[in-house]
């Protein structure tokens, strides 16, 4: 009973009414469109209100000299105890090694220059590990020339080793003969060897102490010095 009461009182909508219905009101849009953007009654039909311009936009101010992009890097403080500025839990002292590894990749070990150690006074260094070697000073003493052996025309060498400390004197009790042609010749090498001064040999700034060879030569020098003659007249033959 209800499907017949409902399809007896419900008429259909013409379709032709409702399109009327939209016709009309798009026509009132429009109208109402047009008319606000009418240009006022006081402007000529001609005027500006009435064209259409084209405004370019303003020109760009000159830009600013290029710069170089500078890049820094930082070192980040690695995972674990014992890091950061505060208290560690493994002790107060930083590791003297610096970590190697950022991440999953590999660091580029900080090379330096290699440190010289600082020399000490027991150590005695060749003329091959010193940087300044010994020289004998020009005021210094020189074996006396055996007076036997002089008046013997008798000439020879003593080649001899000792060690010159850092005040530039000779230590008596490093003197070693290496080889000798006479033992008056080896006696007068010892008995001046107190009274040599020589400038000690440096590593750096530092006075050292150094092993020194030398060979002490005994040669005689001939001269023949000629006779004065008297003026005016010749040495006879």
């Amino acid at each position: 009973m209800m499907r017949l009461w409902v399809k007896s009182y419900v008429r259909a909508a013409p379709l032709a009414s409702s399109a009327t219905i939209s016709i009309a009101a798009h026509a009132v849009v429009i109208a109402a469109w047009v008319v606000v953007t009418l240009p006022p009654p006081n402007v000529a039909p001609d005027g500006i209100a009435n064209r259409v311009y084209y405004i370019p936009p303003p020109d760009r101010l000159p830009t600013q000299a290029g710069s170089v992009e500078s890049v820094h890097y930082i070192t980040l403080a690695p995972k674990g105890l014992g890091t950061g500025a505060g208290p560690r839990s493994v002790g107060d002292e930083r590791p003297t090694l610096p970590d190697t590894t950022i991440g999953d990749k590999a660091r580029d070990s900080l090379t330096a220059e290699p440190v010289q150690p600082t020399p000490t006074t027991d150590s005695v260094y060749s003329v091959l590990e010193v940087d300044t070697a010994v020289a004998r000073m020009a005021s210094s003493a020189a074996p006396a020339y055996p007076l036997k052996l002089l008046e013997a025309h008798v000439m020879g060498f003593v080649q001899a080793q000792y060690v010159v400390d850092t005040t530039g004197f000779a230590d008596t009790t490093s003197f070693h003969v290496i080889t000798a042609t006479n033992p008056e010749f080896i006696d007068a090498v010892r008995q001046a060897l107190p009274y040599m001064r020589f400038h000690p040999a440096k590593i750096g700034s530092s006075k050292v102490r150094q092993l020194v060879e030398q060979q002490f030569s005994f040669r005689i020098a001939d001269t023949v010095v000629a006779a004065p003659t008297a003026k005016g007249k010749k040495p006879s033959p």
